[in-house]
């Protein structure tokens, strides 16, 4: 059997560009996504959540925190914690599935007029919906005080 000669290049002759520091985006922020989920699930547990709880309400309690409760209204740090984390998160998961939604249309387009144009609407509509998002999340009661 012929052996094939591996296709893997050594960091030094890789070069840093573009698609390298996107490759290291994409492994850490799946990472810092999975980190969120972690504080979002430990402090829900730290807060409230820890009587009777299955993992269905523990994971809506971490992302969407019960703000009748009167640890809100007595600690404001809590609520503005509970808001960081939520807008953290939409960001960076946002990110993530832009950076994929890229990749994949780099795939379909050919020209570079195609893939500038697709990378430029894909980009505003980012920005447009992370800025409707963070004000929703800033404005509205679900996670602020009553």
């Amino acid at each position: 059997m012929a052996t094939t000669k591996s296709r893997n290049l050594p960091l030094s002759k890789r070069g840093f560009n573009f698609e390298t520091i996107m490759w290291f985006f994409t492994r850490l922020s799946a990472l810092g996504i999975y980190a969120f989920v972690i504080v979002g699930v430990l402090g829900a547990l730290i807060v409230s959540a820890q009587t009777g709880i299955n993992l269905a309400n523990l994971l809506r309690w971490a992302f969407l925190p019960n703000t009748t409760s009167g640890l809100f209204r007595d600690q404001p740090w809590i609520w503005a914690l509970g808001k960081l984390m939520v807008t953290g998160f939409i960001l960076l998961v946002s990110a993530h599935g832009v950076h994929g939604i890229l990749e994949i249309l780099d795939d379909y387009f050919s020209s570079p007029f195609m893939r500038r144009a697709s990378r430029n609407a894909i980009i505003v509509f980012f920005l447009v919906a992370n800025a409707i998002a963070i004000y929703v999340i800033w404005t509205s009661t679900f996670i602020g005080r009553r």
